[in-house]
């Protein structure tokens, strides 16, 4: 009986877990960056497949620091790269912080993530897989206290 127990309880949680997934998700992916510090000539680099012209979707930077992240703010660059070649860059101000000090993101312990719009009710005129190129531009060669950088994508309400 407890084996019966124990596999119920199981499949209770995976059930559980697996209905907290976003069912507009359509890309979702996180990087780790060193914890020596994000080189300034490292890229974290996205390759989502986008193969759905009719659809709208919102694109979000997702970002995770450490709490001794020494600035209220995060320059990044980013280039986007279609699957034809064509590319645009972009200079992106992320707040991580406010006036007061006080981490804008979610947090638990020592960590904090944050979701930043960077397009909202896109569609993507040319299916294939297209390149996303974060770089961040905070003049430092190693910058310490980013965890992690993501990238997702949903399907606009």
């Amino acid at each position: 009986m407890k084996i019966v127990r124990y596999i119920t309880l199981l499949l209770v949680a995976v059930l559980t877990f697996a209905s907290c997934r976003n069912s507009r998700d359509v890309y979702n992916e996180y990087i780790a960056l060193p914890n020596v510090g994000w080189n300034v000539d490292s890229l974290a680099v996205f390759h989502p497949e986008m193969d759905n012209l009719g659809e709208h979707y919102d694109v979000w930077l997702q970002l995770r620091n450490q709490s001794f992240y020494a600035y209220s703010n995060l320059w990044l660059f980013v280039d986007i790269i279609a699957p034809d070649g064509k590319s645009v860059r972009d200079t992106i101000d992320c707040q991580l912080a406010m006036p007061d000090g006080k981490w804008i993101g979610n947090g638990w312990g020592s960590l904090y993530s944050l979701q930043i719009p960077l397009m909202r009710n896109v569609s993507f005129n040319q299916t294939g897989t297209y390149t996303y190129k974060f770089c961040q531009a905070m003049r430092e060669q190693d910058l310490e206290g980013i965890h992690s950088i993501g990238l997702r994508i949903e399907k606009s309400k």
